[in-house]
């Protein structure tokens, strides 16, 4: 049986790497490999997503002096290269930057595979991996394979780093249909939901103010923002400042409702009247897809990336500056929200009216999501990544 070691800089974090770490190791056990889970977690930590995997936290990686700095990830790698070593890994598989320098210098025969789940170009959080390019190249040239999350990602960083074709290729986030009861009350109330990390990435406040623009003099609609993080008390100054009524879920009055953290998303999309996603930076949007799954109509920032046009058209090309409705099969893409960009605030508010108004427009866009989310199937993602492991099965 072959062993399987997913690594992560952390796992008791909420966003989307996580999930989608957890669903890959949930998706190789059920093909019959060893899985397990790293992270540099302190001893003792519990994953925020469960899996039957064991887990393995190696502890936080020291903070030296900044003349010593290197020598942190080298303190990690060892970390690593005795876990793998112990559980004789076959292949590891690192998601995130800091993951994959440890991963790279960690040595060992095991077969090293970076999977990469946001954009470079143009992402704040990543600009160090601009600002130091050749000695990104360098590490990812250790790798057996450098994988993106859509065709897009897999091509941006094949360009950056000057990779070889053979060393770079890709795979779509998957999901299966989930299995819930909607979380939402029957009270006649329209429900809107956004799901993700409150970080600047995920733009939570250009929302609120879209929000704003459309659901201020409406009674009966709701906000729901599924999800905590370093901006929450932000977010909600901001909503006090916008005049939108924040309180519980069971008010028909309160136009935002913020959830916090929630395990089960899908309960929340299941039934509502569309998931809203208003990101500056995406891969391939685990949320989007259990969206599509449930027949969940989708509202969506256009990202550099490429992965939220993959989920919702499938094809094209980023259009940053939009100033019309992109119209999808199952919703559609709109430019990112911003409240210093009023005709982005203007084309939110004309596709949430379209969401909340045109009975015909939502069919249409629930048997889209249904039809598009076939494309996503767990079983064409297990036969993508068994055929990258199988190298290391075959060898001697």
């Amino acid at each position: 049986m072959s062993r399987i070691l997913l690594l992560l800089p952390s796992m008791v974090e909420t966003g989307g790497a996580e999930r989608m770490v957890s669903s890959v190791s949930q998706l190789l056990a059920s093909a019959g490999l060893e899985v397990h889970e790293a992270s540099f977690d302190p001893p003792g930590a519990r994953r925020r997503f469960e899996t039957a995997a064991a887990f393995h936290p190696l502890g936080p990686v020291p903070r030296l002096p900044l003349p010593l700095r290197a020598l942190e990830y080298f303190i990690a790698a060892r970390r690593l290269r005795r876990l793998k070593r112990r559980l004789r890994i076959d292949v590891t598989i690192s998601n995130l930057w800091r993951a994959d320098l440890i991963s790279a210098i960690s040595g060992g025969r095991d077969r090293k595979i970076a999977l990469c789940h946001i954009n470079i170009i143009g992402n704040p959080s990543n600009r160090q991996m601009l600002r130091f390019r050749p000695f990104v190249a360098l590490v990812y040239r250790r790798f057996d394979r450098v994988l993106g999350v859509n065709a897009l990602l897999a091509e941006e960083v094949a360009g950056l780093y000057k990779l070889s074709a053979d060393r770079v290729g890709f795979i779509e986030n998957f999901v299966a249909r989930p299995q819930v009861a909607s979380a939402l009350p029957r009270d006649g109330v329209v429900r809107f939901v956004w799901c993700g990390r409150m970080n600047p990435e995920k733009n939570a406040a250009g929302l609120l103010a879209a929000w704003k623009e459309f659901g201020a003099p409406l009674r009966g609609v709701q906000l729901l923002l599924a999800g905590d993080g370093p901006l929450r008390g932000e977010l909600e100054s901001l909503a006090r400042s916008l005049g939108l009524r924040s309180g519980p879920i069971e008010d028909p009055l309160t136009q935002i409702v913020f959830l916090g953290f929630v395990s089960e998303p899908a309960r929340y999309m299941a039934g509502a009247r569309a998931l809203l996603l208003s990101s500056l930076h995406e891969g391939l949007p685990m949320v989007i897809l259990e969206a599509l799954a449930l027949g969940t109509p989708v509202l969506a920032a256009d990202c550099p990336a490429g992965g939220v046009r993959a989920a919702l058209l499938g094809a094209g090309v980023c259009d940053l500056d939009r100033s019309a409705i992109e119209p999808a099969l199952c919703g559609a893409l709109l430019p990112a929200p911003r409240a210093d960009r009023p005709q982005s605030l203007a084309l939110w508010r004309e596709a949430l009216d379209i969401a909340l108004n045109d009975p015909g427009a939502l069919e249409r866009w629930g048997r889209g999501a249904l039809e598009r989310a076939k494309r996503f199937s767990s079983e064409a993602a297990c036969n993508r990544w068994l055929e990258e492991i199988a190298p290391a099965v075959q060898s001697p």
